[in-house]
């Protein structure tokens, strides 16, 4: 998503003056600055600031900011001439899909960052929302998480475990 957003821009397109950004994400950039500064770098890098954001961030770049605003709606400033070019394999899956799909991976993340039970949670289709998102950035994505990943191992195991009784280490 950065290299998209930097398609117009200097590596810092947050500065750029014509791209306008809805308060959470406004916010989000500057705390990321903002830290870093506190914590001893007095002028970050555009790679540090990037860095320092949240997934939040991200997630929210791909949804509709203020729909319909000449300026805030995040459709035509952001993701029409930018962001769709971070996922060049999404084929027909349009902006409001791709970021319903970020939102639940970010709350399961955000859920598990927090050690809060999780499983309650959708996790087959959250994983597979997982392998689909990566898959629209680059088919290679996907297969790398899908060998590497144990995810599917462990809620194979959870499904025996809550319809069998059974439990395997």
């Amino acid at each position: 998503m950065r290299r998209a957003l930097d398609r117009t821009s200097r590596g810092d397109w947050w500065n750029d003056t014509r791209l306008h950004l809805c308060r959470n994400e406004a916010d989000s950039i500057d705390s990321a600055v903002s830290t870093l500064i506190r914590r001893g770098t007095p002028t970050p890098t555009s790679d540090q600031v990037v860095a320092a954001t949240s997934f939040g961030l991200w997630t929210g770049l791909t949804g509709a900011g203020i729909a319909r605003d000449p300026l805030l709606g995040y459709e035509t400033t952001l993701w029409q001439p930018r962001l769709q070019h971070a996922f060049p394999y999404r084929g027909d899956r349009r902006r409001k899909y791709i970021h319903a799909r970020l939102y639940e991976v970010r709350v399961l993340r955000n859920r598990i960052a927090h050690h809060e039970p999780i499983y309650r949670s959708p996790l087959q289709q959250l994983h597979d929302d997982i392998l689909e998102i990566a898959g629209m950035i680059h088919p290679d994505a996907h297969a790398y998480i899908q060998e590497h990943s144990r995810a599917q191992e462990l809620i194979d195991q959870m499904q025996t475990a809550l319809t069998t009784g059974e439990i395997r280490f």
